[in-house]
């Protein structure tokens, strides 16, 4: 383990033997105020930089620190060998947590001497401009004309502002630089994007994504985002480039059609592409569209125009003009389209819905909450046994502990005891007595205990041969001292498991786990909305190993503080359910489902489209049949569990969080908004959990509690062994078969 000294002032330009140029982050977002070296608060963000050794040769590691959500410094660690004159570019991820990144770089060699420092203003001469976490980035690749053109749709408006419109979609589209080579190699780069269109009619852009480039947009997608790939006349470039096995058809030829009156219909314009007298136009034929899992939205004359389908936890639509030339591009409405293509939400929160929890939009956020994430959040704080003294209980003992030492301790002395030099005793007693009550009170309320607030949900994909896994585990932790941890979080893919007493995991370097911490997506005090520049106990803590994200180590967490962290987790699993489903009319399933686990699924649900059918507790071994229960509506059913985690108007923690209510609301946001109205919160935070849009492509969902935590948390040097309360909830997607069960 590297021997790490602490953050302090720059080197001097003699100790200097290694410095960083050409520092760059993130991407070039479009808004009105230009966005160069832009970054999405609370997200991974790529950092590109080269390191330039001076007349030393170097050996050791470069270390790239960025703030969190309570403004301490949180660094990365690359090893770094360089030979006298010698430079390297360089590649990092950082997840800045506030508006000011606050970047610091540092070179540190085996010795631990540091022999490079360089701060945020030396390597970049204008400040990152933050993206807002409710905010929406498309990434854009090749020339997809009119994508950014969706801001003048009504219900989005231009981001990038600084400011929050409650019933507006904050929208921003950023290229990505591929003749700069900016291109991630990781989908930690990708990680605030919520959808990428990609025009192939760049050959440079394909080329330069046959790769680890390739490979990481293909990670991302299999994570759950959303790629549109247009696909024109470098159709064959596309059929063998990375994405040719990914995409959800084929592209086989070229064709020309009369009129694409289907793709007016598709986006819901009133102006069409293709008027009368336009000439007959070229589109790229998609075949094998049923063989791949596709499902075509637009056609003409027999020709798919716009097909969608899954990988992995993920969507592709693939669009078979060409978009980067007419008649496309004088299409007027084309915003519309790519809206559609993108499957974007224009309102963001209905003020209608909201009032019905607090008497208007306004009064239903007091508590801070706007989106889902922040409830976790709060629902996270929520320990039981550890009392929460309110603001108002703490304003009042402030003033009776200042009434003590100042007019009562003045006037007791100078009316009862009639000698004001007591003062020398009295002050000191009653600032002693005080505190030591402060102490003891504080001690009964909150208590000894190590406790960590564990929520999880592991999506397993069990429509392919290779079962995968995705999992995101959220903690809180409580200290009841004040301590320095080392947080370690080990997937454990076989608890729950399918065989009883198996313990085997899957080998070292098939599971990613990107461990980092957690807050609330709001513009306020105490959330990454904020200035990173907050009063904190905190130091500055790093992520391990060299180049990896899997543990946090030295967090310090105050005295009766909490700290609250987030794990994802991607790699093989196992199936936890036996399935035999078929569909029945366009929206109905019947056959039956077995639970493998020794260990009962609680409070089960099978969605399916746009209906649920809820069937309460699967025994284990135990068939059931799924037509014998009565389906209900999904957006209904969502609807009718808003009151067991929507914040109430007094205060978000007076009234117990109900954690599954919660998460099965992340789940499946986007299927709640089909109700009247829209959600009353957001999910922008959290959106690569809601799956709606896989519903859409007719894949059973299952999703259950089970009694089995899905991850262990380790924290190295604890004092004690921690109390832990777990819900852990389980999504199956499961095969779908075309023939009676």
């Amino acid at each position: 383990m590297w021997t790490i000294p602490a953050l302090g002032a720059e080197t001097s330009g003699q100790a200097r033997s290694i410095r960083v140029e050409n520092v760059r982050l993130g991407f070039d977002a479009t808004s009105a105020k230009g966005a160069i070296n832009s970054f999405k608060i609370g997200s991974w963000t790529t950092v590109w930089a080269t390191a330039v050794c001076g007349p030393e040769a170097f050996d050791g590691v470069v270390e790239l620190s960025a703030s969190d959500d309570d403004g301490m410094p949180v660094a990365q660690r690359l090893p770094l060998a360089l030979a006298a004159g010698e430079s390297r570019p360089l590649t990092f991820y950082a997840r800045p947590g506030a508006r000011d990144p606050s970047l610091h770089v540092r070179f540190i060699d085996r010795a631990g001497r540091v022999r490079g420092s360089f701060s945020q203003g030396t390597f970049l001469r204008e400040s990152p401009r933050p993206i807002k976490p409710g905010e929406t980035l498309i990434l854009t690749a090749g020339n997809p004309s009119g994508v950014e053109t969706i801001v003048d749709l009504p219900g989005f408006r231009p981001g990038g502002q600084g400011t929050t419109d409650v019933g507006m979609a904050e929208f921003l589209t950023a290229a990505l630089d591929v003749r700069g080579e900016r291109i991630p190699d990781r989908w930690l780069g990708y990680d605030g994007v919520m959808g990428f269109v990609l025009d192939s009619s760049d050959r440079a852009l394909l080329d330069a994504l046959n790769g680890p480039r390739g490979r990481a947009l293909i990670d991302w997608v299999d994570r759950g985002g959303h790629l549109v790939v247009a696909i024109g006349r470098e159709w064959q470039a596309v059929q063998g480039s990375v994405l040719g096995p990914i995409l959800p058809c084929v592209p086989t030829g070229r064709e020309r059609v009369s009129s694409l009156e289907a793709i007016d219909t598709f986006a819901g314009t009133t102006h069409s592409i293709t008027p009368p007298d336009t000439p007959a136009v070229q589109v790229t034929r998609l075949d094998q569209v049923n063989e791949r899992g596709g499902v075509v939205l637009s056609i003409a004359s027999r020709l798919p125009l716009v097909v969608r389908g899954t990988h992995g936890f993920g969507r592709i639509t693939v669009v078979a003009i060409d978009v980067d030339e007419k008649p496309f591009t004088d299409w007027a409405e084309r915003g519309l389209f790519w809206a559609k293509a993108l499957d974007l939400r224009r309102r963001r929160i209905d003020p209608n819905a909201a009032a019905k929890f607090g008497g208007g939009s306004a009064r239903l956020f007091q508590s801070g909450a706007r989106d889902v994430a922040t409830q976790l959040k709060n629902s996270l704080e929520q320990f039981s046994g550890v009392a929460l003294v309110s603001f108002g209980s703490i304003a009042v003992l402030i003033f009776v502990y200042i009434a003590l030492i100042g007019p009562i301790d003045y006037l007791f002395l100078k009316k009862v005891l009639r000698r004001m030099e007591l003062t020398w005793i009295t002050f000191p007693a009653v600032v002693i007595v005080t505190s030591l009550a402060a102490y003891y009170t504080a001690f009964l309320l909150k208590g000894n205990e190590l406790i960590i607030n564990q929520l999880e949900v592991i999506d397993v994909d069990q429509t392919a041969n290779d079962f995968t896994t995705r999992g995101t585990t959220w903690f809180s932790l409580f200290s009841p001292q004040n301590h320095d941890y080392d947080v370690t979080v080990t997937p454990a893919l076989s608890a729950p498991n399918a065989n009883p007493g198996d313990s085997s995991t899957a080998a070292p370097g098939q599971i990613e786990v990107i461990t980092s911490w957690f807050n609330a997506p709001e513009d306020r005090f105490g959330a990454m909305g904020s200035s990173s520049r907050r009063f904190s106990f905190g130091g500055e803590y790093a992520y391990a190993p060299a180049g990896q994200f899997e543990r946090l180590e030295n967090v310090r967490v105050p005295i009766w503080s909490t700290k609250a962290f987030a794990t994802q987790w991607y790699g093989p699993g196992k199936p936890m359910l036996e399935a035999n489903l078929s569909p029945v009319g366009a929206d109905r399933l019947s056959g039956v489902i077995t639970n493998r686990l020794d260990t009962p699924m609680e409070d089960a649900i099978l969605a399916f489209g746009r209906q649920v059918y809820v069937l309460g507790k699967l025994e284990p071994r135990v068939v059931k049949r799924v037509e014998l229960t009565y389906p209900r509506s999904l957006s209904g059913y969502l609807h009718s569990r808003q009151e067991g985690y929507l914040p109430q108007v007094q205060s978000s923690r007076e009234k117990p969080i109900n954690r599954v209510d919660l998460l099965v609301a992340a789940m499946f946001h986007d299927s709640e908004a089909t109700a009247a109205g829209e959600p009353p919160l957001t999910s922008d935070a959290l959106h690569h959990l809601d799956l709606t849009g896989q519903l859409a492509l007719s894949r059973p969902m299952l999703v259950a509690r089970v009694a089995t935590p899905g991850t262990d948390i380790k924290l190295d040097d604890a004092t004690a062994k921690p109390k832990r309360n777990t819900l852990t909830m389980v999504r199956l997607l499961l095969p779908l078969s075309r023939t009676p069960s």
